[in-house]
């Protein structure tokens, strides 16, 4: 078989590894973001100051964790994409089946990679399916809960299932629709109300965790391939053999 460059194949890899780790940065920190601005909108743009707060159960740790490890990712695939180019000189990742120059470094720092990612993703995952934001009681709170009140907290869990945020200074309380929040009148209630959301049931959430398990997957074959790469292009006969100076074939000969 003809010779083939084997950057060929892993460089595709690591863009892919370098696409979904800017994704996974901006959705980490887009969550981060929005807990931080409700959590203003609710101390600085209320209508009922010291009223409840907000406790996310600390999932933005997690965010945080993907933030920074997607950073890693980052910085680490423009760094491998860089030492695949540079198999294309003089034809190297013909002659080696190498993928990428620093072949050893880039592999176990690709190792090393893959096993932070399953363990942020798998936490991610877990998060997401068993962990539930609920309300706190604040210095001001009040049961059983008025009617404004009431359209206070749907407003608040409003915000959080469509990431968004606005002033918390309610206007025209009259006919504004309150569903199940009407009937609500303890914090308890509230948040037994709460808990039939996980976060999975958030857009940016779910979309957060599939994300994460593409990444984890391209993670996983740049790591793969990487080390596969030399024995299987020696396997399939796809290396370039190294060009004989004249003397030695001249000896063959003879």
């Amino acid at each position: 078989m003809a010779p083939l460059n084997a950057m060929l194949l892993e460089l595709p890899l690591l863009l892919a590894a370098f696409g979904f780790s800017i994704a996974m940065m901006g959705l980490g920190g887009a969550h981060i973001h929005q807990w931080a601005s409700l959590q203003d909108k609710i101390a600085n743009q209320s209508s009922l100051p010291g009223f409840v707060g907000v406790d996310n159960n600390n999932i933005t740790n997690v965010d945080y964790a993907i933030m920074i490890l997607g950073a890693i990712q980052f910085v680490f695939s423009i760094f491998a994409m860089l030492m695949s180019c540079e198999q294309l000189k003089k034809r190297r990742g013909e002659y080696s089946g190498k993928g990428t120059k620093a072949w050893l470094v880039v592999g176990l720092t690709s190792l090393l990679l893959l096993g932070a990612w399953t363990g942020v993703v798998s936490a991610y995952t877990a998060f997401s399916t068993i962990k539930f934001y609920k309300f706190t009681q604040g210095p001001n709170y009040s049961e059983p809960f008025n009617t404004e009140q009431q359209l206070y907290l749907r407003q608040i869990n409003y915000f959080i299932q469509a990431q968004i945020t606005s002033s918390l200074k309610l206007v025209n309380i009259p006919g504004f629709p309150l569903g199940e929040w009407s009937n609500i009148y303890t914090i308890q209630e509230a948040n037994a109300y709460l808990n039939t959301f996980n976060y999975n049931s958030i857009f940016s959430y779910r979309a957060a965790v599939a994300v994460g398990w593409f990444q984890l997957g391209s993670v996983f074959l740049v790591t793969v391939v990487h080390f596969a790469l030399p024995f299987a292009w020696r396997y399939l006969n796809l290396l370039r053999e190294p060009k004989k100076d004249p003397s030695s074939r001249y000896n063959d000969l003879m």
